[in-house]
């Protein structure tokens, strides 16, 4: 019996991707419910994309399944000085970006940099606490902050931790995210909008066993009904986020192998109540709708 991967959770989808579900398959295709937006880690926002990302673009730290941080590009974890204000981070050896160049302390320190300075990035409010990015030697980088902050480490488990090439982006400028380049058991190839990702083994990755495909493809599909159709039919070998009802009906067919995991992500929604230039903290006036005038739409 073929078993064919059914994903109730984003953070399973991440961990299963390397692992094949037919042995003799070349390659994997995955149905998301949603295309992610821009593939650069500096803007990014959706938290689809983190899916892509970790196929591609490792950090300088991971996360476990029990929440332990643990070096995945750092050689090792930080050593903190001045009462909780300096950060050295040691990294791994050896490691190259997809199109080959070295990931060294100064493409790091260009990272963060990047990251934290760069007109339009999302990582500028989680890396605010830090002043400075030094290089110490080749593989060794120093964080000077501007107060004792203990969730940075955390942070750079996620996109604000992701080196990108130098080269790569020093070519590409803001077009960067057409064609993304960190490092990752795979690299990118295409993305064609609202329709699909490819990305296919890296050369140049430290762990050759690490990809266990040769190729991925992500498939945008919106509606869950046709992705679960495609799953039934064999067009997918995975599915993201499969709801409760079909979660049941799939287990019950004995075909697949559904998965689901606790997740610590969560959605939010911003009310908009006075701003209308979108520069907070000074608002521009009255909005003048119900939403935004009257508290007891809100609370309805």
């Amino acid at each position: 019996m073929t078993t064919i991967t059914a994903l109730l959770a984003l953070p399973l989808a991440l961990g299963l991707v390397a692992e094949p579900a037919q042995a003799q398959k070349k390659t994997l295709v995955v149905a998301l419910n949603q295309d992610p937006d821009i593939l650069d880690p500096s803007p990014s926002r959706t938290y689809v994309g983190r899916i892509i990302f970790a196929q591609m673009c490792e950090k300088l730290y991971e996360i476990d399944e029990n929440l332990r941080i643990f070096p995945q590009l750092a050689a090792d974890m930080p050593t903190i000085g001045d009462g909780g204000k300096t950060v050295t981070i040691k990294l791994r050896p050896g490691v190259k970006f997809n199109d080959g160049t070295a990931m060294t302390a100064e493409s790091v320190r260009y990272s963060l940099d990047r990251h934290l300075n760069m007109k339009g990035s999302n990582r500028r409010t989680e890396l605010e606490s830090v002043n400075s990015i030094e290089v110490v030697d080749p593989l060794t980088v120093r964080l000077k902050l501007n107060r004792p902050f203990s969730p940075l480490v955390a942070i750079l488990a996620d996109r604000s931790g992701m080196p990108i090439s130098p080269t790569a982006a020093n070519k590409l400028g803001d077009k960067f995210g057409t064609a993304p380049v960190c490092v990752g058991p795979w690299q990118f190839v295409e993305r064609i909008s609202q329709d699909r990702i490819v990305l296919e083994r890296s050369p140049h990755y430290f762990d050759k066993a690490a990809a266990k495909f040769d190729r991925l493809i992500f498939r945008i599909i919106p509606d869950d009904n046709v992705r679960l159709a495609n799953l039934r039919s064999g067009d997918i070998d995975v599915m993201h986020n499969v709801g409760p009802t079909d979660a049941a009906s799939l287990r019950k067919e004995g075909k697949f192998e559904v998965s689901s995991v606790t997740g610590i992500a969560y959605s939010g929604l911003t009310i908009n109540l006075r701003n209308k230039n979108g520069k907070p903290p000074h608002p521009a006036g009255d909005l003048g709708t119900p939403l935004a005038n009257d508290p007891r739409v809100r609370e309805a």
